[in-house]
């Protein structure tokens, strides 16, 4: 029990020095552990596009045609090739937004086919009844 107290306090230390993680970083670790770890501990990745590209360039004239085989190289172009794709995706998504929308406003300037099917029906009731009272009327007049 007294071993137990002792402990308490080294493990509360312990829990308050542990970092707490969102959900999206556990997403994003999810989808990929790599990029994840490479977003939080490798400084290169909070770079600008234009630095990382003259870092890759510095080094394909340090290193010629080997450069493309340096794991920094490596990283540094998957790091912008995923920044392009992301661009590409996000594009794509507005894109695909504006289409959603236009559609949308298609559909509410045509009158839905609901409202055209009742009208016609309304319509053609009336029309029936107001034959059946011609008819009756001819009938009555006959006699």
């Amino acid at each position: 029990m007294m071993q137990q107290r002792r402990q308490q306090p080294g493990l509360l230390q312990q829990r308050h020095s542990q970092r707490i993680f969102t959900a999206s970083e556990v997403a994003e670790f999810e989808y990929c552990s790599l990029a994840w770890w490479y977003e939080q501990y490798e400084p290169a990745s909070s770079e600008d596009t234009e630095e990382l590209f003259a870092r890759l360039v510095e080094l394909e004239h340090e290193h010629d045609a080997h450069a493309p085989t340096l794991p920094e190289y490596q990283m540094l172009e998957q790091l912008l090739l995923r920044r392009g794709a992301f661009d590409e995706g996000r594009q794509q998504h507005l894109a695909h937004a504006e289409e959603v929308a236009e559609i949308e406003d298609e559909r509410a300037a045509v009158p839905s086919t609901g409202s055209l099917t009742r009208r016609l029906v309304t319509i053609a009731v009336v029309l029936l009844v107001l034959a059946l009272v011609l008819i009756a009327l001819s009938l009555l007049l006959r006699r």
